[in-house]
């Protein structure tokens, strides 16, 4: 099966699978204004990306900074806004079960 794309990305944000643990993903952020180009990686622990992708705007700030408040440093430090991530984790999510409904309906894996 060929490789699949990531699960979100735009220019700054990409979010993937953990490559050493498929049931938790990787959000990338890339540095656009000092060391251009560079990316960071963070981990986004098993479930916390359905439970993020559904939390109300008001709330994802304070889900985030609960398990890796350095995700807040980083989006401050680019310039992206926290909408930006929201809307990035819900279409991860989006994509994600896609995915899932469709290895179901086709039998393959998604990992």
């Amino acid at each position: 099966m060929a490789e699949e794309k990531p699960l979100y990305q735009d220019e700054q944000l990409k979010i993937d699978y953990f490559e050493r643990a498929p049931e938790e993903h990787l959000l990338y952020i890339r540095d656009l204004h000092e060391k251009k180009g560079e990316e960071m990686s963070y981990v986004i622990p098993r479930g916390i990306l359905s439970e993020l992708a559904t939390t109300s705007r008001g709330g994802i700030e304070r889900k985030i900074a609960a398990f890796n408040d350095m995700i807040l440093f980083a989006l401050q430090k680019e310039r992206i806004g926290i909408d930006g991530l929201h809307v990035a984790l819900c279409q991860a999510y989006a994509e994600e079960e896609r995915r899932i409904r469709d290895s179901i309906e086709g039998g393959h894996s998604i990992f």
